[in-house]
């Protein structure tokens, strides 16, 4: 019975979503009645909302139940006590959801739980000793307590996954919340720090509050996502104290991760005890790239519309030196998507403007000339004569061309204030375009 509500629609999803879904609609109660059954017992059950102007609104439920001589314990109801410590274990726990800390507070996330759903570490393409070292080493932490207690050390352990952007460290990153998720009997919960920010500017306060969630969900996997800009000079030694201070981290497993590691202070990434072991993600050489176009192979099997023969994947490997996993990946969607639309002559594409202008005007400076190394060029390689038609290869040829006229070949130490030259942003806005619309076509498809 509901005495004041709201009945609200909201829209789902995206633009194309929308399209198709007529939306949802949602009741906001300030005051309502329910009834209420558990474990064989009858509830009323009172939904009162306060809302202040100044505040966020206050939300309190009133449970009414009959009481008898025998379920009254020092003026509390025995049966309405086990109905509140049975719904408060419950939400303390994850359903299908991940615990991510933003904004100064702990929230459940099902979107990020479903966006990991899938990840496996056969689609990281990495280095295979390395793959398995971190493996390992995270598994085999959960697995070792009554080992750490046995030889008196402390049940904890950081690691620290570092390199250039785009060659894996988020793909791992999701692989292993998974693994960890799937474990049995045990799962184990991940906890993601998307930021130590909030309004009030407190951030010593939500270090604290992120390390006492880990430390009552322990034990855990703990992630510092792009390390170097969550800690602050002016919060580094209270972040270090909850790392390794008076207080026990047992059971807790951080990960953090950077694109640039010499951006860390020694203190948090040169300390043992701290963060002890550090994996490099570097640029994938010929033979992982190889087996990153084999992947990529793997989806296409029974595709009838594209031709894609083995030999192929070692071909593309020799022609993307250079390339990082994330630009691996524009190259296969923008050269997939190219061959499955049809009809499309390779002399229709242009290159474009590979050098672009090298000055902008902002904020009362002027950005210096970047110094650009020589442009980058495809290497040549022979491709045997039963494949000189092959359509996918000739567009991945081309579209390799195209992107190496794109990565940038200035270094970031030269850009003043930290600014691209408007030539390397007018390459990144293209390019970041392109994979939009080819995800798009992607999920249309």
């Amino acid at each position: 019975m509901n005495f004041h509500s709201t009945r609200i629609w909201r829209p789902v999803g995206d633009r194309l979503e929308k399209k198709r879904h007529a939306g949802n609609l949602t009741d906001n109660h300030r005051f309502a009645k329910y009834s209420y059954s558990w474990d064989r017992r009858a509830y009323t059950v009172y939904e009162v909302t306060w809302y202040d102007t100044f505040s966020s609104p206050s939300e309190y439920f009133y449970i009414v139940h009959p009481r008898t001589d025998v379920n009254i314990h020092s003026g509390h109801c025995l049966d309405t006590d086990a109905l509140v410590l049975a719904a408060g274990k419950w939400t303390s726990e994850l359903h299908e959801e991940i615990f991510v800390f933003d904004q100064g507070y702990w929230g459940k996330s099902k979107d990020l739980w479903k966006a990991i759903q899938g990840s496996s570490w056969e689609d990281v393409i990495i280095d295979p000793s390395m793959k398995k070292n971190i493996i390992e080493d995270v598994q085999g932490f959960f697995d070792s307590q009554q080992l750490y207690d046995e030889f008196a050390v402390p049940w904890k352990r950081g690691i620290i996954i570092h390199g250039l952007p785009g060659n894996g460290k988020t793909v791992s990153i999701k692989a292993l919340i998974n693994s960890l998720y799937a474990r049995t009997p045990d799962p184990m919960p991940s906890l993601y720090v998307k930021s130590f920010e909030t309004c009030s500017g407190d951030v010593q306060f939500s270090i604290r509050q992120v390390f006492q969630k880990a430390r009552a969900s322990a034990p855990c996997l703990l992630i510092f996502k792009d390390l170097d800009s969550l800690i602050k000079d002016e919060v580094r030694s209270y972040f270090l104290n909850e790392v390794d201070g008076l207080e026990s981290n047992d059971g807790i497993l951080m990960i953090g991760s950077t694109n640039h590691l010499d951006r860390l202070d020694p203190a948090i990434s040169k300390r043992p005890s701290r963060f002890d072991r550090k994996y490099h993600f570097k640029l994938p050489d010929e033979e992982q790239r190889e087996a990153y176009a084999h992947y990529w192979r793997k989806k296409l099997v029974g595709n009838r519309t594209m031709e894609f023969p083995d030999e192929v994947a070692g071909l593309i490997a020799k022609v993307t030196e250079g390339f990082s996993f994330a630009y691996l990946k524009e190259l296969f969607v923008m050269s997939l998507l190219t061959v499955a639309r049809g009809g499309v002559a390779l002399n229709d594409f242009e290159v474009g403007d590979e050098d672009g202008d090298t000055e902008e005007e902002g904020e009362g400076e002027k950005v210096k000339e970047t110094k650009k190394q020589p442009p980058r060029k495809m290497p040549t390689i022979d491709i045997p004569d039963h494949l000189a038609e092959n359509i996918l290869l000739k567009v991945i040829k081309h579209h390799t061309q195209l992107l190496l006229s794109e990565m940038d070949n200035s270094k970031e130490v030269d850009w003043s204030t930290g600014k691209k030259s408007m030539g390397q942003k007018k390459r990144n806005r293209g390019m970041a375009s392109r994979m939009a619309q080819s995800t798009r076509a992607m999920d249309c498809s």
